[in-house]
């Protein structure tokens, strides 16, 4: 059975939630997707390198780096993993 995109989405974003929290030692409801990510607390440049490497290991996904670069928020990365499994 296909997921809906919906249900994608949601997982994916439950999914991104639990790594931002896992590394950033806090509760996963209290990581805001809708934030910019620089502005999570206890954020740095490499646990954002290690959060794109655990979902790109998960969805065995590899990320376009020309657009990772505009990825602000949990939601626009949130959207491209959605977007580059709906390629693949």
């Amino acid at each position: 059975m296909t997921q809906s995109l919906t249900e994608q989405t949601t997982e994916i974003a439950q999914v991104l939630r639990e790594e931002l929290a896992r590394l950033l030692e806090c509760p996963a409801d209290k990581v805001d997707l809708s934030v910019r990510l620089t502005e999570l607390p206890g954020v740095d440049s490499m646990r954002l390198v290690q959060t794109v490497v655990a979902c790109e290991k998960r969805w065995k996904i590899v990320l376009d780096e020309d657009e990772l670069v505009e990825v602000r928020t949990g939601d626009d990365l949130r959207d491209l993993i959605a977007h580059t499994l709906a390629s693949a």
